[in-house]
C-alpha cells in the first residue's frame, strides 16, 4: 500500500478542515454555508465566479423519454458573485431546461444523471471545436469572457440533484487535472451538505418549490426563535407569520414545527 505524497496529504488536510468548517453553519444559515463553500473553493482554483445549481426530475418513464433533457428541470439557482453575471443572462439561464435546444454542456451535463460525476470544458466532456460554433456557447461563454467551467453534481436522490459549478473568466487557462480533482473531492464527501441545500428550496421532498417569503420563513424556523420573533424579524405580523408558518408545513407534508425540523436530521429523501 502506497503512502500519500506531501502534496495529497495537504489536500487532505485542507478537505477536512473545509468540511468542520462547512458543519458549523446550521441548517438556518445553509445560504451562508453556501456562499462560503463556492467562495473558498473558488479561492483554491483560481475561479473568478462559482454557482449552486439544484435539479429535479419532473416527468420519467416514456414522457421523459420524449423530453429533450429527460424530464429534469432547474429549479433553483445561486451565483456567488452576481455582478460578473448579467441578470438578463441568468434569467436565461432558466429558461434553458425549458428548451427544445438546452446547449450541448447542458445534455452533456445530464447524460450521467442519477451518478456523481465531476468534468470540464477542457477535459473532453463535449466536442468543444463543434460547442463553439453554437448560439449558445457564444451566448453563455464566449460574451461573458468564461474560457472554462468545471461541473461537479451530486445525485442526493434518483429525482434530485445538487451541483456546484466553478468559471474561469478572462484568460485562456483552462482548469487543470488537479483543480477538478481537488474541488471534486471537497464536495464528494458532504452528502449531507447537498441534501440541506436542495432541502431548504422545497427540492426533493417538499410538494412546490418555496417562494423566497416562504425560505425566509424555513431558515427563520429552523433557527428556534418562536413565531413572535420571528414574526419581528421579518417584519410581520404575528398572524402572518404563522400564516407564512403553516404555508412551509404544508409545503413539506408536516404537522408541525417538530416535524418539519426532524426533516433536516433524518434521510427521507
Amino acid at each position: 500500500m502506497g503512502h500519500a505524497t506531501k502534496e495529497e496529504t495537504t489536500t487532505n488536510k485542507r478537505v477536512f478542515s473545509f468540511w468542520d468548517d462547512l458543519s458549523d453553519f446550521g441548517p438556518e444559515s445553509v445560504d451562508d454555508a453556501m456562499h462560503y463553500c463556492m467562495g473558498r473553493l473558488s479561492a483554491w482554483i483560481g475561479a473568478q465566479n462559482a454557482y449552486w445549481i439544484g435539479t429535479i426530475r419532473m416527468v420519467d418513464g416514456r414522457d421523459a423519454s420524449l423530453d429533450a433533457l429527460s424530464g429534469w428541470r432547474l429549479r433553483a439557482l445561486h451565483t456567488l458573485y452576481p455582478h460578473l453575471t448579467h441578470p438578463r443572462r441568468l434569467k436565461q439561464a432558466r429558461k434553458v431546461f425549458d428548451s427544445t435546444d438546452p446547449g450541448m454542456s447542458t445534455l452533456a451535463a445530464l447524460a450521467s444523471a442519477g451518478q456523481f460525476r465531476s468534468y470540464s470544458l477542457g477535459t473532453g466532456m463535449l466536442d468543444l471545436e463543434q460547442y463553439r460554433q453554437t448560439d449558445h456557447y457564444d451566448y453563455f461563454y464566449r460574451k461573458p469572457g468564461i474560457c472554462d467551467r468545471i461541473w461537479v453534481v451530486f445525485p442526493v436522490n434518483v429525482d434530485a440533484e445538487s451541483c456546484f459549478c466553478f468559471d474561469r473568466i478572462g484568460d485562456d487557462v483552462w482548469f487543470s487535472a488537479e483543480d477538478i480533482e481537488v474541488v471534486t473531492q471537497a464536495l464528494r464527501g458532504i452528502k449531507w451538505f447537498h441534501r440541506q441545500l436542495l432541502l431548504s428550496h422545497g427540492l426533493g421532498l417538499a410538494s412546490e418549490k418555496l417562494m423566497p417569503a416562504e425560505r425566509r420563513m424555513a431558515q427563520a424556523l429552523l433557527s428556534g426563535a418562536s413565531e413572535k420573533v420571528i414574526a419581528e424579524r421579518l417584519g410581520l405580523t404575528p398572524a402572518s407569520a404563522h400564516q407564512y408558518a403553516s404555508m412551509v408545513y404544508r409545503k413539506y407534508g408536516v404537522r408541525g414545527r417538530s416535524e418539519f425540523m426532524s426533516l433536516w436530521v433524518n434521510n427521507r429523501f
